[in-house]
Formats: structure tokens, sequence, C-alpha cells
């Protein structure tokens, strides 16, 4: 039987709730670099755990921000998969329904001619497979395991720090300025994980009839009362020649 088409579904509502989102896991990103450079000084078998549960809670952003903007698929407004708290089964229910669910990192030039997109131009940047390795080991480091597993712990080396130094750049390559396409083709979303006001940014690129582009850019900030605010901060239009 075919899933149910959603009753609603509002692009712009979709980019405004993938901004906070983004807004946090930038924020997570800078603890995890700090933790690295060992800003702290904390011993580094209790660094190593706060940057896994960092990394995990990363993996979940990614995860319920991408149910959001393909929210007009029939899986993502199902009751259980609003329900859904695990990020690898969220993104596995995404991509049996729309194989580029996952971001892809794009590299933005603006020019005389306008606008040039490159998607995928950076080979360091996270896969969904590896994404999906990544949630995998958050998992395994944030328990302490059986007895047998303790006994046959390796003790903790430079290599560790270096791989979680690595999982930090691979996220920052696919996510600094990334691209999310929507199953319907009709539009994606680009987006800026931080613009020169240290928040991020969210365009909406729509086809229109006359072989163009129309462009809705919403940005956020936070009030000097510490709240949230999204606004609309352009509205374009590109004609192909």
């Amino acid at each position: 039987m075919p899933l149910p088409r959603p009753k609603q579904f509002s692009v712009k509502d979709a980019a405004c709730s993938y901004l906070p989102l983004m807004h946090e896991l930038a924020s997570r990103l800078d603890l995890i670099g700090r933790f690295c450079k060992r800003d702290y000084d904390i011993p580094f078998p209790y660094a190593r755990e706060f940057i896994y549960l960092q990394l995990r809670q990363v993996c979940e952003l990614i995860a319920l921000g991408c149910l959001q903007l393909h929210g007009d698929l029939p899986i993502a407004s199902l009751k259980t998969s609003k329900a859904e708290w695990n990020a690898g089964k969220i993104m596995h229910l995404l991509s049996r329904h729309h194989s580029h669910c996952f971001p892809m990192c794009v590299k933005t030039n603006a020019g005389p001619d306008g606008l040039s997109i490159t998607a995928n131009h950076n080979p360091d940047a996270l896969t969904f497979d590896e994404y999906n390795s990544l949630y995998h080991e958050c998992g395994k480091f944030l328990h302490r395991g059986s007895i047998r597993a303790m006994q046959a712990a390796s003790p903790l080396n430079e290599s560790d720090l270096e791989n979680l130094v690595r999982w930090h750049r691979k996220i920052i390559a696919l996510l600094n300025e990334h691209m999310v396409g929507r199953a319907s083709h009709i539009s994606f979303y680009l987006i800026s994980l931080r613009t020169e006001a240290g928040f991020p940014q969210c365009s909406v690129l729509t086809k229109s009839t006359d072989n163009g582009m129309a462009v809705e850019q919403y940005t956020m900030s936070i009030t000097e009362s510490g709240y949230e605010e999204i606004i609309l901060a352009g509205n374009m239009k590109f004609v192909s020649p």
C-alpha cells in the first residue's frame, strides 16, 4: 500500500526549522575543536568521551535536519518517523525513499555571470557511509561495555586523538557550505553553516517556468533577549539567457 501524501508542507517552514539545528551543530563543532586542541585541562580519556558525545549529537542534528527538509516525503510525515530518535534509522528511512537525502558539500562563486555552484568538490567531506560508521563508533565509545571488552581494550595513544580530529575535519568539510536536494527536484536548499554575522543561512532555489531560478534567502540571528530570529533576507530571481 502506498504511503499517504503529507497534508501540508512548507519549504519556508522547513528551511526556518533547519537553521536553529545548524546553529546548535556549529556550536558543538566549536566545542569539539577546542577539546581537540587541548584547550581544557581535562585528562584525555574524559575529553575523548566528551568529544564522542558531541559527535553523536552532531549526527543526530544532521538526521533531524534532513527529516525537516524532506518533510514532503510521505515517510517523513508518519508519526513513527517523527517519534524516531535513532539517527541511523532516520537516515535509513529517508534514503530508502530519496537516494540523495544526505547533504552534499558545495563551493559557491559569485561572478559577473551570476552564481556558480560546484557540488561534491571536496574529497575529504563526510560521506553517507562514513556518517553511518561515525554514528556506530560514537555508540561504541559512549558505553563502558563488557568486562571482556574492557580487558581487551588497548591503551589510548596519539592516534585516538588524530581519529577525532579527522572526524571533526570531515564534518566541517561537508557542512561548511552544503546543499540538500528535494526528492521532487523542483527546488533545493543551499546552506552556509556560518555567515559573516556568525549564524547559518539557508537559500531555497526553485525552478521557474521561464527556465530561470527563484531564490528565497533566510537568515538566523539571536536577539538581545536571547531569542532566535529568522527573517526573509532576500527574494531574487535569475533568468537563463
